[in-house]
């Protein structure tokens, strides 16, 4: 059963054991709780209020985030191991209990604290570093001045001005002093942007050239330090080496914080589970001595559920109620999918469509086999498909994937399998065509789309069987045929006409296809009026019905994109080849290599990439369409965060 069975569970228990018994429900995580508050049943709820703990939560939240951002902080700092090291370790297991046990041991506060004066001591050194380096561009510029600006100040006859101008002004400026004579200039330093210039004058001739250079935004020279800027750029250069010193410092210690930092990691395991449960809380709703929690579980967890509260509170401290689903609730039931290990990994692509309802089948195994060939056909190459199951055997066999990183790995080490068994089938291995081939993707590239077409027709077909089954199950009779069985009939009658007339000449055999599909057009609109109360409009939607053979026509041209993208992914590798061998043998056999597998390994991405997501929209847009409505939502249980660590479940 792809779809697991569902049933609504009810635990009511003393106040006194609620903390205990939502340890044990989060730490199994497979009961989402849902509020009874909102129901309409006076009776059973008579008594009951709901508990309120938004200020605690809030509070939970807060400390939440202030131990993520310290460890978003630390993740520059801290020693983290190499990328092959992270694949290779395993998280550290925990039971709920040591997990709490160990975080409860530790001052949490203390460590935040820690963090965050170092932050404030390395914040401040960056910013004095930050100030430091304009500095020292401002005195890189001026070095060459000799002189201190104030010292010149005391000449009574004569005015020495200092300053800079923009780059466009320079030479206007330049005119100008020239025109007027008196005045002696000397440029100090010329960037991309500015001039600098001194200027010696007579003081009697300031006001004049004091309003010519104003025309030129004229900037005259601010000069805070007391010594000439050569020793102050000395001075500068060291104290900032200074900082630069301190601040490594500082990095290094926090890079030693590896203890610290796990216990962070730890706190925000328990902050969030912390949290889980008291939002669980105000879900659930109390008297003055009991409270009732009520959810959705899988049935074949529920007495594994009720061992573990047993062991937990005792198990005469306890009452546990158990509900079949009603017919009214399908809509609302979470669904958790339900395959075997082949098949699990394929789960993603129908997770990523839409999870079915709980009246509906998972489409999941049904798609399985069509993925697998759509895959194979598209990438269709020996060697391709030898390098993917290489690449994934490894990522299983030597490195440490864990949750969905394993499963995407898995996925792609099944696919591997047909894209071998295609390469074989037709004859390539990186583009080279083998000696042995059933068909060839430069030669047959006609039958290969009629491979194709085939196989899109049976997928369609069996999704429309699919389809008047389903429908059959749940009682609408008339549209299983209208929608499922009729389109499955016509098609198949289409296929016998094709065959009969086109490939076998066999009269007879088209003629049964042409009645078998007219009879089936017939059918519709007979049945489309026979259900319907009006009979005109049940008619009219008859004929609307017919039109969507226009669509089928479309479904299955779309079939063709199997046979167009495996050949042309053949023909690339293929160009590839051809481009290396007409190079000189010494290129070809030196930087040759290297652009060979480089574009191989393009195309080998490429192809992969276009197999994944064309695969994915035959499965969305032709197949799920015929008969997957979707709309599911997936179960939420209670659960922790395993963020960085693994918690030991109770099974």
């Amino acid at each position: 059963m792809a779809i697991a069975k569902m049933k609504k569970m009810t635990l009511l228990a003393e106040h006194t054991h609620k903390e205990e018994l939502l340890k044990s429900v989060q730490e199994m995580q497979s009961l989402e709780i849902i509020s009874l508050a909102d129901k309409d049943d006076e009776d059973l709820l008579k008594g009951f209020t709901k508990e309120t703990s938004d200020k605690k939560v809030m509070g939970l939240e807060t400390k939440l985030q202030d131990i993520e951002y310290a460890i978003d902080y630390l993740d520059d700092y801290v020693a983290q191991p190499g990328m092959i090291e992270k694949l290779k370790s395993k998280r550290d297991v925990y039971t709920l209990a040591e997990l709490e046990s160990h975080v409860e041991a530790v001052d949490i506060n203390t460590l935040l604290d820690r963090v965050s004066v170092k932050e404030q001591e390395i914040n401040a050194i960056s910013e004095e570093l930050k100030n430091l380096s304009q500095e020292e561009q401002f005195l890189r510029k001026w070095r060459n001045l000799n002189f201190m600006p104030d010292e010149v100040n005391r000449f009574k006859l004569m005015k020495v001005m200092v300053g800079t101008v923009d780059i466009e002004h320079a030479e206007p400026i330049i005119d100008t002093v020239k025109e007027n004579g008196k005045v002696y200039y000397e440029e100090i330093y010329r960037r991309s942007d500015e001039v600098a210039y001194l200027f010696i004058l007579p003081k009697d001739e300031v006001k004049a050239l004091t309003d010519d250079l104003s025309q030129y935004s004229y900037r005259a020279l601010r000069y805070d330090y007391n010594v000439l800027p050569e020793d102050a750029l000395y001075t500068n250069l060291i104290e900032q080496k200074e900082k630069k010193e301190r601040l490594a410092d500082q990095k290094k210690e926090m890079s030693g914080w590896k203890s610290l930092y796990k216990d962070l990691q730890l706190a925000e395991e328990y902050y969030y589970n912390l949290s889980e449960r008291n939002k669980a809380k105000d879900i659930l709703i109390d008297s003055p001595h009991l409270f009732i929690m009520t959810g959705w579980i899988e049935e074949d967890k529920i007495e594994n559920l009720k061992a573990n509260i047993s062991e937990e509170i005792g198990e005469n401290n306890f009452v546990v109620l158990t509900d079949e689903i009603k017919m009214e609730e399908y809509r609302n039931v979470p669904i958790v999918l339900k395959n075997n290990k082949l098949i699990q990994p394929f789960e993603m692509i129908t997770e990523m469509f839409s999870y079915p309802q709980y009246n509906e089948v998972d489409p999941t195994p049904y798609m399985f086999p069509f993925f697998m060939i759509f895959f194979g056909m598209i990438g269709a190459d020996l060697g391709y498909g030898l390098i993917l199951w290489a690449a994934t055997f490894a990522g299983l066999k030597y490195f440490n994937m864990e949750g969905s990183q394993k499963r995407f790995i898995k996925f792609l080490h099944i696919l591997s399998y047909p894209t071998m068994a295609f390469g074989l089938f037709f004859g390539s291995f990186f583009g080279v065509e083998l000696p042995i081939q059933v068909l060839s993707l430069q030669d047959d590239v006609i039958e290969i789309m009629i491979i194709s077409v085939a196989i899109g027709i049976f997928q369609l077909v069996f999704g429309l069987i699919m389809n008047g089954i389903i429908k059959g199950r749940q009682g609408q009779r008339a549209s299983s045929y209208i929608d499922g069985y009729a389109w499955a009939m016509m098609l198949i009658g289409v296929v016998l006409y094709v065959l009969g007339s086109m490939v076998f000449d066999m009269p007879l055999l088209s003629q049964i296809g042409i009645g078998l599909a007219l009879i089936n057009v017939v059918g519709i609109l007979v049945i489309s009026t026979i259900s319907s109360k009006n009979k005109g409009l049940g008619f009219g939607l008859g004929l609307y019905n017919l039109y969507g053979v226009s669509g089928y026509i479309g479904d299955i041209v779309s079939y063709t994109r199997l046979m167009a993208l495996g050949v042309a992914s053949a023909n690339i590798a293929m160009a590839f080849n051809l481009i290396i061998g007409f190079l000189p043998p010494l290129i070809r056999f030196t930087v040759g290599i290297v652009l060979i597998i480089a574009l191989q390994a393009l195309n080998i991405a490429l192809a992969f990439l276009s197999a994944y997501v064309h695969s994915s929209r035959l499965q969305y847009v032709e197949f799920f369409g015929k008969f997957f409505e979707g709309g599911g939502k997936p179960l939420v249980p209670l659960k922790t965060l395993e963020k960085h660590i693994w918690l030991k479940k109770r099974n």
